[in-house]
């Protein structure tokens, strides 16, 4: 651990800072992902959590998407794709086969989709406080046995539109998290399999925590004006509740206990299938989940196999 401490605070030194918007486009990295998680209310009286990852490696862009009836507690649909594309250091415009990622830097706004005969995924999203990074600020985390550069965007506005296979489009409002990460951690197994949680509460206050198999943990509390403090002790334990597929057991209840911000919540998932069935990536579950305790508000859980 002590040698791990040392080689991550070597590379911090010798990492240069992140600069926006140059660090919101592409890198020479082993793998990179711009990742959204969004919860809205649409136009036909029904909650939404929709979900848009893209991922980018050797040449290649996988778009992932999945939507979920918060009420009805049914997949709208979700869609997966692998495009030989590239996304280089001077912006964000990939558009190519019903799938599209755009930034524009003028409006610091994103702008996403997929598409298709049966299916469609639309929205913006703006965030209404600065980025934070990750990693007390140097937006340099421990991946692994490496080190990945990963910062986020705790609170944006959503609008979108959505149409399921054989309905009609449905516009929606509400807002979302945005996350991106990237690296050389690929040749390590213990880098890719870890809990993740994301909440934003009821106070404008937000919190990111995660914890890998190999037992290391950390996060990032937000206030208010949007400054990070990094969070460098807490407890994950998940409750009796679970949800069985995929050859494991989900579990659909967290009890979260920051003690540095004396914080302790009950994370406790909308709906039970939020299981992304995956064919190119390893499946995993990424859910809503309603928070109360010593805070209320909303979370995303994301568990790995």
């Amino acid at each position: 651990m002590r040698l791990l401490a040392g080689l991550l605070a070597a590379a911090t030194l010798a990492t240069p800072p992140l600069h926006f918007p140059r660090d919101h486009y592409g890198h020479q990295a082993g793998v990179e992902w711009w990742y959204f998680t969004g919860y809205g209310h649409g136009a036909d009286g029904h909650r939404y959590s929709v979900f848009f990852t893209l991922f980018k490696r050797a040449g290649f862009v996988l778009p992932v998407s999945q939507a979920v009836n918060l009420d009805t507690g049914k997949i709208v649909e979700h869609t997966e794709q692998l495009v030989r594309a590239s996304i280089g250091p001077t912006g964000v415009a990939f558009i190519e086969q019903n799938a599209s990622l755009r930034y524009d830097a003028r409006r610091n706004t994103w702008y996403a989709g997929v598409g298709g005969k049966n299916y469609e995924l639309a929205f913006s999203a703006r965030p209404t406080k600065a980025y934070v990074l990750h990693g007390g600020g140097t937006g340099l985390i421990r991946q692994g046995a490496a080190t990945s550069r990963y910062y986020s965007a705790t609170r944006m506005t959503m609008t979108g539109t959505l149409r399921p296979s054989g309905g009609k489009r449905v516009s929606f409002t509400g807002t979302s998290w945005f996350d991106h990460q990237w690296g050389d951690f690929t040749s390590d197994p213990s880098a890719s399999h870890w809990d993740w949680f994301s909440c934003r509460f009821d106070d404008r206050t937000e919190l990111m925590l995660y914890r890998f198999r190999d037992g290391h943990r950390t996060g990032t509390a937000v206030d208010r004006s949007g400054r990070g403090r990094l969070v460098t002790s807490f407890e994950a334990r998940p409750g009796a509740r679970a949800y069985r597929a995929a050859g494991r057991r989900w579990p659909l209840d967290w009890t979260l206990d920051v003690p540095a911000g004396h914080l302790f919540v009950r994370l406790h998932a909308i709906v039970a299938d939020q299981l992304f069935r995956s064919v190119l990536l390893p499946t995993f579950w990424e859910g809503a989940a309603t928070a109360a305790g010593t805070k209320r508000g909303l979370c995303f859980v994301e568990e790995t196999s």
